[in-house]
């Protein structure tokens, strides 16, 4: 007998067994609906940041005209700025579902413009959005199990592996036959979802193979651990409640205790103590004397140093002076903040290391750029637009220049 004569058989099997048939129809449709609900939410993002970024540009646009200074033109005028969504996001929305993706900013003090809605960024969590990554990392285990933990005893109970063993002439070649019909039938089951939805949103073919890679490699790994189990010369009850616990182990108990683990090592900071920090050094900045604010504002920008006096009650230039002060001060803590949340999240990569569902949601959402990586690097690309925003202004600002509409057409624009 050919080994594929001998695939079709096994398949022909396979395909009768009407339990696991339906298992992995379930897992395709639960998968199926995952990739539709991410494309969903990709789609509501996407169409949010044209609205918002048409609505953004006219609004400035209208601010910039009626302005009558550039102090003035500085405070009133909006600048978007957005993370757009990959084409493999629908897939892993990662920290796309609790960390801001849109954000518009002034050239004032900008610790409290990001900080305003501040949201705790749990890089590790047990339940999370459904979508596809937290189909193949939580719940295609389950599945896997289902279909294969009793494809040596169940035989064994039947009293059939004499038999077997007599027929086949290579029982290792049947078991080898008979496992790798049900991976193809779990790869089927996890990959045309992806296909169809990446075929759908056009995603390229490098991320689209690197997508398939990871859920291979997660079929692979539970495939072997399931077959340990499977040829133990248990009963199928014990097997499958031997698999069950280590699903609970590596799925549930070791993601909760590093969580709580990473909580203790590394509690973060409150950025809604960033933003308290810096408002009050802005709303003091107006009780105090000028000079105040003006000298350290200099120590950092010497380049302005000597520009004419500030003598007026008020002046933009103070006023703006003031408020990268605001800045200055949060920026220890600010930086902190971001440190602690980078170091969060490489302590969850130990975890990871443990946790095969909690390495395969990472891996996805790393590939798809919706990690906590992705969203710190947003995070650099607002600060670094504004600082590009108030390097416009300062000139127009210190150099005391008379306002020019025109002169606003070299604006800044943000990049994403």
């Amino acid at each position: 007998m050919t080994a594929l004569h001998s695939l079709r058989r096994e398949a022909a099997l396979f395909v009768r067994n009407r339990s696991s048939i339906a298992a992995l129809l379930l897992l395709a449709l639960l998968a199926g609906l995952a990739i539709g609900l991410g494309h969903s939410e990709v789609q509501r993002q996407l169409a949010s940041i044209e609205r918002v970024r048409a609505l953004d540009a006219t609004e400035r646009e209208a601010a910039l005209a009626s302005a009558p200074d550039f102090g003035d033109a500085a405070y009133a005028a909006f600048h978007l700025t957005w993370n757009p969504p990959s084409d493999l996001a629908f897939a892993a929305m990662g920290q796309r579902d609790i960390a801001p993706w849109m954000l518009r900013v002034r050239a004032l003090a900008l610790e409290g413009q990001i900080h305003e809605t501040d949201s705790f960024n749990p890089e590790l969590s047990l339940t999370g959005r459904f979508d596809y990554a937290f189909v193949m990392a939580f719940l295609l285990p389950l599945f896997a199990i289902l279909v294969m933990y009793d494809m040596v005893s169940a035989e064994r109970e039947a009293g059939r592996i004499p038999l077997l063993v007599a027929s086949s002439g290579a029982v290792h070649r049947l078991w080898a036959l008979r496992a790798l019909v049900r991976v193809l039938g779990l790869l089927l089951a996890c990959l045309l979802p992806l296909w169809l939805g990446a075929l759908l949103v056009g995603t390229s073919a490098a991320s689209l193979s690197g997508a398939s890679v990871i859920v291979l490699l997660n079929v692979l790994v539970w495939a072997a651990v399931i077959l340990v189990f499977a040829f133990r010369p248990w009963s199928s009850a014990v097997i499958a409640t031997s698999l069950s616990g280590v699903w609970l182990a590596t799925a549930l108990i070791l993601p909760l205790a590093g969580k709580v683990a990473i909580d203790r090592l590394e509690p973060g900071i409150d950025g809604a103590q960033i933003a308290l920090l810096q408002r009050e050094t802005v709303n003091d900045a107006w009780d105090l004397p000028k000079q105040a604010t003006l000298l350290p504002f200099f120590a950092s920008h010497p380049e302005w140093a000597d520009t004419a006096p500030v003598t007026q009650p008020f002046h933009w230039k103070w006023y703006y002076a003031f408020q990268q002060r605001g800045d200055e001060v949060a920026a220890e803590l600010s930086q902190a903040y971001r440190a602690a949340i980078a170091r969060r999240d490489a302590l969850t990569g130990w975890v990871a290391a443990v946790s095969p569902p909690v390495a395969v949601q990472r891996a996805l959402q790393s590939l798809a750029g919706t990690d906590v990586q992705a969203s710190l690097a947003y995070d650099a690309r607002i600060r670094a637009f504004h600082e590009s925003l108030r390097r416009f202004y300062y000139p127009f600002l210190f150099n005391e220049e008379p306002y020019r509409l025109e002169a606003l057409r070299d604006l800044p624009q943000f990049e994403p």
